[in-house]
């Protein structure tokens, strides 16, 4: 990755909507260039995916410990909720760590569902915080 690639993921992260045409201006490359590097991103791994952050009232952090050796059939319960933003098997401190937007209601709903593979803890946003340095993201 070169510093092309890396004013590329910049523009992306600023405004992953603007035509490959409109970063190649900023970043004095062609658009047929910037989608070509683009493409070579994402098949390096790069780039995983483009995706929208949709506003949420709720935010919640579940990280999971499990008591039973069920793993898939917890997998696949939880991957059944679309209130998961994110979901991750872990080392350190717990097996399992779950982003997701339940409201109050939906949360208890799905603890309880939970709670015979596992025991949690939860944690609330209280305020988002961004990062400094968007370019460190892309370090190889």
């Amino acid at each position: 990755m070169d510093k092309k690639d890396r004013a590329i993921l910049d523009e992306l992260t600023k405004d992953s909507r603007q035509s490959w045409k409109e970063i190649g201006e900023k970043v004095f490359l062609t658009g047929q260039a910037v989608g070509q590097r683009v493409l070579t991103m994402q098949t390096c791994g790069i780039i995983e995916r483009f995706t929208i952050d949709k506003k949420t009232d709720y935010l919640q952090f579940i990280t999971i410990y499990m008591s039973s050796n069920q793993f898939n059939s917890f997998e696949n319960t939880v991957k059944s909720y679309n209130q998961i933003i994110e979901f991750y098997k872990i080392t350190g401190d717990g097996c399992y760590f779950i982003k997701s937007c339940f409201d109050k209601f939906e949360l208890t709903l799905f603890l309880e569902k939970i709670e015979h593979y596992c025991r949690y803890k939860v944690s609330h946003q209280l305020k988002k915080l961004s990062p400094h340095n968007h370019a460190e993201k892309y370090t190889l």
